[in-house]
């Protein structure tokens, strides 16, 4: 028996800014075989994560800041109107490899993504997706790179996803929206190869945290013993599609 589960997509019209760290220490890491590349790990794992949002310019929009020493907005959320433009996009970005200017990061995205100019809409919910592999290098970055995460939260929600065990899960918090809760507000994975494992996690937390709706198979996750019976007597199409709310309590089957 077969059945066709479509791909989870949160129901929401957000304005979503990507901060990517593209740090040293990133491909400092990778594998002495040459196996994978975390840099590009990183890159899938962003692009396939654009596949949560429905993505328009009457939908949710999409922008981009890199930040290592250099911090660039790489794209506008005006630029692409399309979620196949958008992922290419995301994964032509260049590598950086120099030090870690988290709080540039920010501040580039707080001024620059969130900028009517380059696409920000001021009736649209912000929404911030930042990903780390470490902390702010030089140390003495920590601190402002603080006080910019919360002069970003101002306008944005923000979730933060953390990779590597030696993150720094205090300053993964303060990177992240209240209340604060990890696999809600921010994520972790211990190395890049494990990104695409919590792929689905950070889509559903995400989408919870701006509280809209997740369509698609989050559900099926959480609440399949209730509706088990219900596989034996679907349609005889064999062919059904599951809603789930941010609650996750409902499955409509057709």
């Amino acid at each position: 028996m077969h059945y066709y589960l479509p791909e989870p997509t949160c129901d929401a019209q957000v304005d979503l800014c990507y901060i990517i760290d593209s740090s040293g220490s990133i491909r400092d890491n990778n594998p002495a075989d040459r196996s994978y590349d975390n840099w590009q790990l990183q890159l899938e794992f962003l692009s396939r994560l654009v596949d949560a949002f429905v993505i328009g310019q009457d939908a949710t929009r999409v922008g981009v800041v890199v930040f290592s020493e250099q911090v660039d907005l790489v794209f506008p959320m005006n630029k692409y109107a399309d979620a196949q433009s958008v992922k290419e996009a995301i994964l032509n970005i260049q590598y950086y490899g120099q030090t870690t200017n988290t709080p540039e990061g920010l501040r580039v995205a707080r001024e620059q993504c969130y900028s009517q100019a380059n696409g920000d809409r001021p009736n649209v919910q912000n929404l911030v997706i930042i990903i780390t592999d470490g902390v702010p290098f030089p140390p003495d970055r920590r601190e402002p790179a603080i006080q910019e995460a919360r002069a970003l939260k101002g306008i944005a929600t923000m979730i933060a996803i953390g990779v590597t065990d030696v993150i720094d899960k205090d300053l993964l918090k303060e990177l992240s929206s209240p209340p604060q809760i990890e696999n809600q507000n921010y994520f972790t994975a211990t190395d890049f190869t494990f990104l695409d494992d919590i792929r689905r996690q950070v889509g559903e937390g995400t989408c919870e945290v701006i509280g809209n709706h997740y369509i698609g198979v989050g559900c099926f996750n959480c609440t399949f013993h209730k509706f088990s019976s219900l596989f034996e007597t679907a349609s005889s199409s064999k062919h059904f599609s599951l809603n789930y709310l941010h609650s996750c309590s409902t499955c409509i089957f057709h």
